[in-house]
């Protein structure tokens, strides 16, 4: 449900004007666990337009159409669960305290674990194909590309410009320009992004960019296209957002960032 939501979410955002697909958009937000049993032609009455405009919407945010995309949501529904199970308490201040030490203790965890894990040698690699390539790209969704926009952000400082669009059709129209002198860089933790944009990836390994992933997800079929794999710390890609792999991506960003200042920034 998280990818349906941030499509919507990243639809609205960024729409500027209130037309009918924006409307579109704002209705399913309303009550996105019923998408699933929606009817095309309810929702399009509801939005005063036709079932066409809804099917056209769906292409727009990157399904085939409305079938699929209700196909996606009832998967996210189904894979839906609370971020922390814990022993029930009755009183609020009790579940705050046990979040609280939960939370902690896992984050803690977490940056323990990432401790000494930067691959030195790889992470080089990777700025060196970021300095020299012509051409620069991020592809991801959700906390992945805007932890991207910030590395692109300070890499703009340091004089070297690079893309890294939120909306998933932007994205898979920058890939018109990727030639063999460019890089592509996919940020997808879990594997979701990859495997939830088939269509986006079919046509990436098409172009003649280098490709490289930065995932911890060790699945063959995820990593078969990619020249260079950067595996982040990490054994879990839940729903909640509440996972080690988005402590560790920030950790290599950071680190990425500041290396290459220290090898290619001249004063």
């Amino acid at each position: 449900m998280k990818d349906i939501i941030f499509r919507l979410l990243d639809f609205i955002n960024n729409h500027k004007t209130r037309d009918t697909n924006y409307f579109i958009a704002l209705k399913l937000l309303g009550d996105v666990y019923k998408i699933p049993d929606m009817n095309i032609s309810a929702l399009a009455d509801s939005c005063f337009t036709s079932p066409a405009a809804v099917t056209r919407f769906c292409r727009r945010i990157g399904y085939k159409n409305f079938q699929e995309f209700k196909d996606y949501a009832k998967i996210s529904v189904m894979d839906a669960s609370p971020a922390f199970q814990s022993q029930k308490v009755e009183n609020p201040e009790q579940i705050g305290e046990v979040l609280q030490k939960v939370l902690y203790e896992k984050i803690v965890g977490w940056l323990k674990a990432s401790e000494n894990i930067i691959d030195v040698e790889k992470v080089q690699g990777i700025m060196e194909c970021i300095h020299h390539a012509n051409k620069v790209s991020f592809y991801g969704t959700q906390l992945s590309q805007a932890m991207a926009q910030d590395f692109q952000f300070r890499l703009v400082r340091l004089g070297k410009f690079v893309s890294a669009y939120s909306d998933v059709q932007e994205q898979k129209t920058d890939m018109d320009d990727l030639d063999e002198n460019s890089v592509a860089i996919v940020a997808s933790p879990s594997g979701r992004f990859v495997k939830g944009n088939e269509e986006l990836m079919t046509k990436l390994t098409k172009t003649k960019a280098k490709i490289i992933l930065i995932t911890h997800n060790q699945d063959e079929d995820l990593l078969e296209n990619a020249d260079i794999v950067y595996y982040l710390n990490g054994d879990t890609h839940d729903k909640t957002g509440f996972s080690s792999e988005r402590f560790s991506l920030m950790y290599f960003f950071d680190f990425a960032i500041a290396y290459y200042q220290q090898l290619f920034y001249k004063q």
